[in-house]
């Protein structure tokens, strides 16, 4: 176990002459500064001051109307854990801390969405007597810049070792540098896409994976860089190429060991549990509200489109692609994934909602119904509301509204994050609605 002694000895030994000490605020942009050896010890112990204002600061890093937080409202303490360092492989004697965030009494500030998700970890470990595990499935483009264009990095093919073998430089170091960190990965492979790739991170706690996805946010685009590229985490950087969507699988095992989402008498033959089925009964529920945390971007709508590969209908169903919910084929380990996020989110805060409302749905016994096992996007209105299935939010505008319902979410995650969340996401698509495109421009001009 990583301690603060460890800590500096490491720091010694290894020489480290900064460390980097980093939190996600709600647009999902990584906040932190860069601090020297000897104060690292002052750190780990007091925390690093920040105003609280820089919470209310949307994706263009610009100060919200009307925020919560304000010059007024003093700061918080960022304070590194431990159990967190490494050493950034690409960057000379320099390491790396995640923090949580602590108010000036030392106790767990109200707004860090890394609390809010230990303390609804601890709340399923009291509840349910189970861990919550889970792993974080990216996909991703490669780009570069072609007479001041961006385009597709290489025109590799779906699953073809022909990317892979284009890009073996990139992924060699890419995986090394997860690894020197701490992270594992468990499967690489050329997307849809070409220049896309899908990096599988192999599961974990639920604190660490969140953890984990922090670290592969950040090392995806700062390798590309460095290799004269621009990775990116973008929903759908291109209207006629797949979109990289963010799957989260989840799993939930007692103190023994024991699957506790795996029942081989199930009813459906899925092999899945009661507490399987009422913890996805608590994600479709809530599913537009968590599609609003998961994919919190004005892009991210333009991928979840009927017939694309991306969930546009909120249902659950066995090793089928085009549901909200998906559970795989029995020869794989009982757990399910969620398809409706992407890399725009602030992973503490989804993996958070995730499991406030799973445990919502256990502890209320929410039915899912039956899994649904024909291609969702083909289906008629009619067809749909004969089985209860409802569309995904078509925008961020939208999704924002069903969130803004959502009181079992906002008493779960922390009333304070849930209204702040809010009105930033609002500000932002208040900007996009006044934005004028170039493809208006040349559609309607001519036209009227």
């Amino acid at each position: 176990m990583m301690t603060i002694e460890k800590v500096l000895e490491i720091v010694e030994n290894e020489k480290i002459e900064f460390i980097r000490i980093e939190f996600l605020d709600y647009a999902g942009i990584t906040r932190g500064r860069t601090i020297r050896p000897a104060q690292l010890k002052s750190a780990m112990e007091q925390g690093v001051n920040f105003s609280v204002a820089i919470m209310s600061f949307d994706v263009f890093d610009e100060y919200i109307s009307n925020p919560t937080y304000g010059p007024n409202d003093g700061d918080f303490f960022a304070v590194p854990d431990p159990s967190t360092f490494s050493i950034l492989p690409y960057r000379k004697n320099t390491a790396r801390m995640l923090c949580d965030l602590v108010d000036i009494n030392g106790d767990p500030w109200h707004g860090c969405p890394r609390n809010a998700l230990k303390r609804l970890l601890n709340e399923v470990e009291s509840l349910i007597g189970g861990k919550m595990f889970m792993a974080f499935e990216q996909e991703a483009y490669l780009l570069k810049e072609q007479d001041g264009q961006l385009v597709t990095a290489d025109k590799s093919h779906c699953f073809s070792i022909e990317g892979a073998d284009i890009q073996e430089d990139f992924i060699q170091d890419f995986v090394y540098s997860l690894e020197s960190m701490g992270v594992e990965t468990e499967q690489i492979s050329s997307e849809y896409g070409p220049g896309q790739l899908e990096i599988n991170l192999k599961y974990t706690n639920a604190l660490k994976a969140a953890d984990d996805q922090v670290t592969f946010m950040h090392l995806f685009k700062q390798i590309a860089r460095d290799k004269g590229m621009i990775g990116t985490l973008m929903p759908k950087p291109f209207h006629h190429l797949a979109g990289s969507g963010l799957h989260v699988h989840i799993s939930l095992y007692d103190e023994y060991g024991e699957n506790l989402f795996e029942d081989t008498s199930d009813q459906y033959g899925l092999d899945m549990s009661e507490k399987a089925y009422h913890f996805i009964g608590g994600l479709l529920k809530h599913g537009s509200s968590l599609i609003a945390i998961g994919a919190p971007s004005i892009n991210s709508y333009k991928r979840m489109q009927p017939g694309s590969w991306a969930p546009a209908h909120i249902c659950y169903g066995s090793g089928n692609r085009s549901v909200l919910v998906r559970i795989p084929e029995k020869r794989r380990t009982r757990r399910f994934e969620f398809r409706g996020a992407d890399g725009t989110c602030n992973p503490y805060l989804l993996a958070a909602c995730l499991v406030a409302a799973g445990l919502r749905g256990i502890q209320n016994q929410i039915d899912p119904g039956e899994p649904i096992d024909f291609d969702v996007s083909t289906a008629s209105e009619f067809q749909l509301k004969e089985r209860g299935i409802n569309w995904v939010p078509r925008s961020l505008n939208e999704a924002i509204d069903c969130l803004a319902e959502d009181s079992v979410l906002a008493q779960t995650i922390g009333r304070s994050i849930w209204e702040e969340f809010i009105k930033i996401k609002r500000t932002e698509w208040d900007k996009y609605s006044r934005y004028v495109s170039d493809w208006e421009l040349n559609t309607f001009a001519s036209r009227f």
